[in-house]
């Protein structure tokens, strides 16, 4: 299965997808704030329903563990057959399209929150043998139109979904590089672009491949950081007058080769954290960045 990690993309698309007109009618919104999306076989459906939750404000996450829902979605296809063969030529002069997608949402802890189905749509039309180029034209136009039209039924059925949703501070990291080289000094914060009223606790992870570690203060004489594979914080009780924090200042040593990705959250400040829980301890977005080390 392939996760729906690179949200910067997804919100890169928001503007392509909005200048197209691509708006749903009717829409609500939705009664949570976290989403993990995995997806198999069905790439264009996924961009297209997670741009649609990025505009209504809810965050896509990169683990299931930190979502109140995960969306499954399957093995889209559209199929084209021939229904009427023309008695004079021969050829085939009326189609019909169908476009199909499994879709499926649980609790990360397996909890099924909608049950697997699959969403289907049917549309037939007459090929002119005399405007050909017309006609493709007008193929493609209605696989667009039935994409819309599946991404439309798969958000309302995640709209009735009643999970409750997490007032959050935005963040984003600032001062982050994509290649460093050993020795390269690396300085990078985190900014808080929306207000907070309440302290809480800041989380610093760097990842590569499947090894995860937190980084956090060092006891040790002349080491302001260290990494720890036990999810300790990187700052307790943070005030809301805080808003810009410093949470890495080092000189990349030689030893850390490969490509990397630095994640930051904000929880409610004196928790111990819960990785199979971590939506209900949220109290920001998760800032992501991907670092990359060279010798």
């Amino acid at each position: 299965m392939k996760s729906i990690m690179l949200v910067a993309v997804l919100a890169g698309g928001i503007l392509v997808f909005s200048g197209c007109g691509f708006h749903l009618r009717g829409s609500s919104g939705f009664d949570f704030t976290f989403v993990h999306i995995k997806s198999e076989s069905a790439n264009k459906i996924t961009q297209g329903v997670g741009l649609r939750m990025i505009e209504e404000g809810v965050q896509i996450v990169p683990t299931a563990n930190a979502a109140q829902a995960v969306l499954y979605l399957r093995n889209e296809a559209i199929d084209r057959r021939v229904l009427t063969v023309s008695s004079i030529s021969g050829q085939q002069v009326e189609y019909e399209l169908n476009y199909r997608v499994e879709m499926e949402v649980q609790k990360p802890d397996g909890t099924v929150l909608l049950e697997k189905q699959q969403l289907s749509l049917l549309r037939d039309y007459i090929f002119d043998e005399t405007a050909v180029l017309a006609m493709w034209a007008e193929d493609e136009m209605l696989r667009e139109d039935m994409f819309r039209d599946i991404v439309a039924q798969i958000i309302r059925r995640l709209q009735v979904l009643k999970l409750g949703k997490v007032e959050l501070t935005k963040i984003v990291f600032d001062g982050i590089k994509t290649k460093y080289v050993t020795g390269d000094s690396i300085m990078i914060d985190i900014i808080e672009k929306t207000a907070r009223k309440a302290p809480v606790d800041i989380w610093l992870s760097l990842s590569i491949g499947e090894s995860t570690w937190f980084v956090t203060p060092s006891k040790k004489e002349g080491q302001i950081w260290q990494l720890s594979q036990k999810p300790l914080p990187l700052q307790r009780n943070v005030s809301a007058e805080q808003t810009r924090h410093r949470v890495l200042d080092i000189t990349v040593p030689p030893d850390l080769v490969g490509k990397y990705t630095l994640r930051a959250v904000y929880t409610e400040e004196g928790i111990k954290l819960d990785l199979n829980n971590l939506s209900s301890m949220m109290r920001s977005t998760m800032a992501e960045g991907k670092l990359i080390f060279n010798d």
